[in-house]
């Protein structure tokens, strides 16, 4: 029997290494990022399960400082293969990145296809064109071969097991 995951847990295995990625980061000080918690509002408690609801719209999954710099970033997992459905970010997450840009931060997606196992890096500016482009009667979806040509697949390194750092490395040198 299959079980079916909810869109809560799909990302958790990711999430798991991207925290183990930060902690490798922070442990060689390299950086320090941290993940966000979601605020829930505790409903009602039947015997020792709690049953909650969200409090207020979170704002990104991740941020921290890198040389100097603020990095934001929202983190996506997606079970499909051959696109990624732009219905999984929220408005608000785009806005706050956006918000969060406009005071100098470094802000993007980290995109992971799970069934190849691949994570790409997605710069915010990307996202932001795939949207406007859904907005006015486009395509909902980035397809997957895009990823190729407008994201960056993120490498496992000595440094650390999805070293994003590396195209955040390229950005800060673009804005440069």
């Amino acid at each position: 029997m299959r079980r079916k995951s909810s869109q809560a847990n799909r990302g958790q295995a990711f999430e798991g290494l991207l925290n183990f990625t930060n902690k490798q980061y922070n442990n060689a000080g390299v950086a320090l990022i941290n993940k966000r918690p979601t605020p829930l509002k505790p409903i009602r408690q039947q015997g020792f399960h709690v049953l909650a609801a969200y409090d207020q719209k979170s704002t990104v999954d991740y941020d921290g400082i890198y040389k100097g710099r603020a990095i934001f970033f929202e983190a996506k997992s997606t079970r499909e293969q051959t696109s990624f459905p732009l219905k999984n970010i929220e408005r608000h997450q785009i806005e706050y990145l956006e918000n969060a840009e406009k005071q100098g931060g470094i802000c993007f997606f980290l995109i992971e296809f799970a069934v190849t196992q691949e994570v790409f890096f997605l710069p915010l500016a990307t996202v932001r064109q795939y949207m406007l482009h859904a907005q006015s009667g486009g395509r909902k979806s980035i397809p997957k071969d895009d990823f190729e040509y407008y994201a960056y697949l993120v490498p496992q390194t000595k440094r650390a097991v999805l070293d994003y750092l590396v195209w955040v490395d390229k950005l800060i040198g673009e804005a440069a």
